[in-house]
């Protein structure tokens, strides 16, 4: 990949990359010295705010005139709302990822593992274990005190991959995981991949908080952290390769590779030949045959992999190539590092899910099915409903004239048809459709999409049209390249590419610019349809919340005809934050576009006053 088609992380990364080549131990330098700095920013804004405390205390004890002077000039206002600020942008919560619950007390094999090995590698101490319904596992840190750390660490182990595992390889997934937090290997690595972790959950706490201090911050943390995700990327990707060396030195080089070779081949397998069925089903029946994890372990039980069928994906996950997409190398790198070479693994007689879950493993699987169905029962009827309404739709256009379809029958039996039946049956109806309405991009991308599908180079003349849409420009590119790259033309293949890339910045500034509202944002008196508007009204009349409302629309440079509305609204009552109200009514509000919130209180005076000024009241 030539240098300007890399994208700035990927820029970043490479510079690092030749950085510790060249010299590892100033790599390592700059790399703490970039990872303090965060630390530098926090911890001044928190000395700030305890100088402002003390100050004001210091000041109420030390002299009352001076202390009734600042009340009277209402600068202790000013003094009180700087640390209201700082203490909102510090006070962020970390919630701690959700699953099934495992006690010492109901699961004491899978503790007396998880014990070895905190011994064993001087891991620190693991608070809590779940389950949940991946097939994956890892530790995640969640700092209790927010910006300021005190991890909770939590182990997080997916149903799937203990059931696909033996006991030995499941404790080699373990020995990587808690390799990453060893106190007995370097340490300073351990630190940078807490921190990485640490630093990327704040960035997101920042983008979620709506408080004026927090905003202030963010702006650092946008800055700061991808950078600093992308220096240290080099010293992660070692990591995953020392945690791989700390997995065959806790169990053995045979297991190890048996471990990774077993978790990339077997996802998808899993998902293919279980999962796509399993869900494919809804088609067909209002409800499912059989509850879904029961019905996992026993098609694991009944069906294994031919050792011919898992050679072929062996060598399919072998071409796969390590990437900038993650720290996790490809398996060939992964097993090349450990000086081993790919085999068929044993097959798997006992899982570890059978061994570690002991005598409560058939009340979890029954617990997982449990809470699968109350999640997911609506979905699959809805799914079921659509498969039913949808052939009864397209039955209906069937019968009819296709000369007398309008445009949008004539589009909906093309679909429908790709959908239900075959790209055969539906690459006919898209021509005609195509016939009838020449510029319409979307036709040209699924006749294409079709074409690319039967190699046909054809396909290449539909891209062309379909690329002026920017809504799928990118998706258009892609196929493009891929097409290109597969029939040795490289020029047209790069040129896709790079269009596709152009769009693609454009797609992100666009994302960018409807992340947020803020004081800066231009405003307008909003262009609204009607029917909209008045949908808008009938919602707000509903909260009890809501006194008065304004609306305003932010002016926006790309993708100019999917507009971005702000309403600002008089709160109803006193409130010390309003923000779990606003994010209440920003969840529970409906809207086919992009909408904001802001009340005409707390962090959001400035904010509202504009929005009042530039738009309209609606209620």
């Amino acid at each position: 990949m030539k240098e300007s088609q890399l994208t700035p992380f990927e820029t970043w990364v490479k510079k690092a990359e030749l950085q510790a080549k060249n010299n590892p131990g100033l790599y390592k330098f700059k790399l703490g010295l970039f990872a303090v700095l965060g630390y530098l920013v926090i911890f001044s804004v928190l000395s700030l705010l305890i100088v402002l405390i003390g100050g004001t205390i210091g000041i109420a004890f030390v002299s009352s005139t001076i202390f009734l002077l600042l009340i009277k000039k209402k600068l202790i206002i000013l003094i009180a709302i700087s640390i209201w600020v700082l203490l909102k942008a510090l006070w962020i919560r970390f919630e701690a990822p959700q699953g099934y619950e495992l006690t010492r007390r109901d699961f004491p094999y899978l503790f007396n593992e998880i014990d070895n090995l905190q011994k064993q590698l001087d891991a620190p101490k693991i608070h809590n274990v779940i389950l949940t319904n991946e097939l994956n596992a890892a530790i995640s840190q969640t700092p209790r005190l927010g910006v300021l750390g005190w991890q909770k660490n939590t182990l997080i182990l997916g149903l799937e991959l203990l059931l696909v595992l033996s006991q030995e390889q499941a404790r080699a997934v373990l020995a990587h995981e808690f390799g990453h937090l060893s106190g007995n290997h370097s340490r300073f690595n351990g630190w940078i991949y807490r921190i990485r972790m640490t630093w990327h959950r704040v960035m997101e706490a920042f983008d979620e908080s709506e408080s004026f201090g927090a905003r202030l911050l963010k702006r650092f943390f946008d800055w700061y952290s991808p950078k600093f995700a992308a220096y240290s990327f080099v010293l992660a990707r070692s990591n995953e390769y020392e945690a791989d060396k700390i997995s065959a030195e806790l169990t053995t080089t045979g297991v190890a590779r048996s471990a990774l070779v077993n978790t990339y081949v077997t996802a998808p397998f899993v998902n293919e030949e279980y999962w796509q069925h399993f869900y494919k089903k809804a088609d067909e029946l209002p409800g499912p045959e059989y509850s879904p994890y029961y019905g996992l372990a026993s098609f694991l039980a009944d069906n294994r992999q031919s050792d011919s069928d898992v050679s072929l994906r062996i060598e399919k996950e072998m071409e796969i190539e390590t990437s900038y997409d993650n720290t996790h190398p490809a398996l060939k790198d992964r097993l090349s590092a450990l000086g081993m070479k790919a085999e068929v693994p044993a097959i798997v007689t006992d899982s570890a899910a059978l061994i570690w879950l002991a005598e409560l493993y058939e009340k979890v699987i029954e617990d997982f099915d449990k809470q699968w169905l109350s999640e997911f029962s609506d979905s699959w009827e809805e799914r079921f409903n659509y498969v039913k309404e949808s052939r009864q739709r397209l039955a209906e256009l069937e019968a009819k004239d296709k000369s007398e379809l309008t445009e949008e029958e004539l589009w909906d039996i093309a679909t429908l048809n790709e959908e239900f039946n075959s790209a055969n049956v539906a690459l006919p109806l898209y021509r005609v459709f195509q016939s009838r309405y020449p510029e319409n991009t979307r036709a040209a991308f699924a006749i294409g999409r079709l074409l690319y599908d039967q190699d046909d180079v054809a396909c290449l003349e539909q891209f062309e049209k379909a690329v002026s849409d920017p809504y799928i420009a990118v998706d258009v590119c892609e196929y493009a390249y891929y097409f290109c790259l597969s029939h040795e033309m490289e020029k047209d293949a790069e040129k896709w590419s790079e269009i596709g890339q152009e769009q693609s910045e454009i797609n992100q500034q666009a994302s960018s610019e409807r992340k947020e509202v803020s004081i800066n944002s231009e405003l307008v008196e909003p262009e609204i349809d009607a029917e909209l508007k008045a949908n808008f009204i009938d919602q707000l009349e509903k909260y009890k919340e809501i006194k008065k409302a304004w609306l305003a629309q932010k002016v926006v440079r790309h993708f100019k005809d999917r507009p971005v509305y702000i309403i600002a609204y008089t709160p109803g009552g006193f409130s010390f934050s309003y923000e779990s109200q606003l994010k209440e009514i920003s969840e529970s509000f409906e809207s086919p576009v992009d909408l904001f919130f802001v009340p005409t209180a707390g962090d959001y005076k400035k904010l509202s006053k504009k929005v009042i000024k530039k738009g309209q009241r609606i209620l």
